[in-house]
């Protein structure tokens, strides 16, 4: 159960955050969203219950952080020149794929001129 000043968790705000989140959800998908939502939320507040006064913040997850690596530039190859080498099918510097589309479309359209600028046009005089 919610604490009094938060809200509950329901079908309603489980469909604003589908929403929000582009996801298509059916009614039934968003009762069982808005149960696990209001789950992790329950936990999450567990966790903010739990007593942290004195606990030292933890600066890093080894007791000793190991050396920092030297800084030194080094020759690399190109990673163009890396991929091709590594791929079955290459062929004048690009890779070869199969072809997905078997239907010719046809030359492009023409793009839609705009209007012409105004200030292009030559002033009467």
């Amino acid at each position: 159960m919610p604490a009094p000043d938060e809200p509950a968790v329901d079908a309603a705000l489980a469909a604003n955050v589908a929403h929000l989140a582009r996801l298509g959800l059916s009614d039934d998908e968003r009762r069982a969203a808005a149960a696990q939502l209001a789950g992790i939320l329950g936990h999450f507040r567990a966790l903010q219950a739990v007593d942290t006064a004195g606990v030292a913040p933890l600066v890093h997850t080894l007791a000793v952080p190991g050396a920092p690596a030297a800084d030194s530039v080094v020759p690399f190859a190109d990673a163009r020149v890396r991929l091709l080498g590594l791929a079955s099918h290459a062929r004048e510097g690009f890779l070869v794929v199969p072809r997905i589309l078997d239907a010719d479309f046809g030359p492009e359209e023409p793009a839609a001129h705009a209007d012409p600028d105004p200030a292009d046009e030559e002033s009467p005089g």
